[in-house]
């Protein structure tokens, strides 16, 4: 194909009027093109479509970096023992632009090894793989108080929800509640514990007494003081959060600085013990094990069963089982959910499909010997469901079904098969 050739295909490509044998001429000259010129159609391509498109063009330099320190990383890495399916190809240039294609223009580019060992770069426009509308999730969260009141914080008003132990329940706007406290308990005063609790499709953001932000995912919830005491601050998880702890002082003991109050997350068989720092906790109940990944200050994680303990650095994630293993990651992936997307890296289809089911309250089945093939890629979470399926679907390792939920009237369920 000449210039003029493709810049028209490109026209007609994104307005969806190409033909399948334009289609055909195309992949045919991708397949034998050079690589400087295939990155040059893939940047003219990128160009184009945010002409005529209008997509949050500002969040696509800040995704290209990300995604190319991911591949960086991943160039650095043995090879995987699991087969991988790449969600976009293994160039930086090209990755960063083939992102940019699934999140903007619906169509997917990635690599296949043939037989010779060579890469081909394959390109395929998203199919309409079904018309079952599936809406992401959002900012919805019920608060219990201590008197066993529940207030559902998606539909209250904002303004003080409620006052406790002289604090001010206060909601804000952006799915937010912050909890405005002048004062540590005294130690001999009664502590009265709220729960937020976040359903499957829902997210919250809560602001503890001491100044600690807590961002709450998909089915989870956090019991934690109206006001903390003076020489403790406890609350505990179920589920995942990400937590940006507050540095706090105890009060003054004879003329001297009072000792820093540490800050402790209990879970199911771990506890998590910090000063001041950021940090993310995986804990699901349907997952294997607990994560907790640090991207700014010290934890100490301490496994509730043995007692052992391990100390983690910025950019270190503790994984904790049978035992506590500590592990070098991308830290900034942990809290992709609270950023607003899913990251993939080597997850199989069953960690996947987890995520999607807590985020789009979406029951999922299997059915046949569905893949065990890890899949890297990235996607805004707030894009129908059925746009993260056919990304996942386009690399041919996997296919999905959405259809009425027979269990649950009125539901819709994904259906996920070889």
């Amino acid at each position: 194909m000449d210039e003029k050739s493709l810049n028209e295909f490109l026209e007609k490509y994104i307005a969806n009027r190409h033909t399948e044998q334009e289609h055909e001429l195309f992949i045919e000259w991708l397949n034998t093109a050079p690589l400087n010129e295939v990155q040059q159609i893939i940047d003219k391509y990128q160009f184009v479509v945010q002409r005529n498109l209008n997509d949050e063009p500002m969040l696509h330099p800040q995704l290209a970096s990300r995604i190319e320190a991911g591949i960086d990383k991943l160039e650095k890495e043995d090879r995987q023992a699991k087969p991988v399916r790449m969600l976009w190809p293994s160039f930086k240039k090209i990755a960063s632009v083939a992102a940019v294609f699934i999140l903007i223009a619906s169509t997917a580019i990635y690599f296949l090894s043939s037989p010779d060992g060579k890469k081909q770069v394959i390109v395929k426009t998203k199919a309409n793989l079904n018309k079952n509308i599936v809406l992401p999730g959002g900012n919805k969260a019920m608060l219990t108080l201590a008197d066993g009141s529940n207030i559902i914080l998606g539909s209250a008003q904002d303004g003080i929800l409620a006052k406790q132990a002289n604090i001010d329940i206060r909601k804000v706007t952006g799915g937010k509640i912050i909890y405005n406290a002048s004062n540590l308990l005294n130690s001999d005063a009664p502590v009265l514990y709220n729960t937020i609790t976040t359903p499957r499709g829902g997210q919250y953001q809560v602001t503890l007494s001491d100044g600690t932000k807590v961002w709450l995912n998909a089915a989870s919830s956090l019991k934690f003081p109206a006001a903390f005491s003076s020489n403790e601050r406890i609350v505990e998880l179920t589920g995942e959060a990400y937590f940006e702890v507050a540095k706090l002082t105890g009060p003054s003991v004879a003329g001297r600085e009072g000792s820093r109050i540490p800050f402790k997350v209990i879970t199911a068989n771990q506890t998590v013990e910090v000063l001041g720092t950021h940090f993310n906790i995986n804990a699901y109940a349907d997952e294997a094990t607990i994560k907790t990944t640090l991207l700014e200050g010290s934890v100490k994680v301490v496994h509730s069963k043995t007692n052992n303990s391990q100390f983690l650095k910025p950019g270190q994630q503790a994984t904790v089982g049978a035992k506590i293993q500590i592990s070098d990651v991308d830290a900034t992936q942990s809290i992709a959910w609270k950023n607003g997307y899913f990251i993939f890296s080597h997850e199989d289809i069953g960690s996947i499909m987890r995520q999607v089911s807590r985020w789009y309250d979406i029951n999922v089945q299997y059915e046949g010997n569905v893949t065990q093939e890890g899949f890297i890629g990235t996607i805004s979470k707030f894009k129908d469901v059925a746009q993260v399926l056919d990304m996942l679907q386009l690399t041919g390792a996997v296919h999905f079904k959405t259809e009425n939920d027979p269990a649950e009237p009125g539901k819709k369920r994904i259906i996920v098969m070889p």
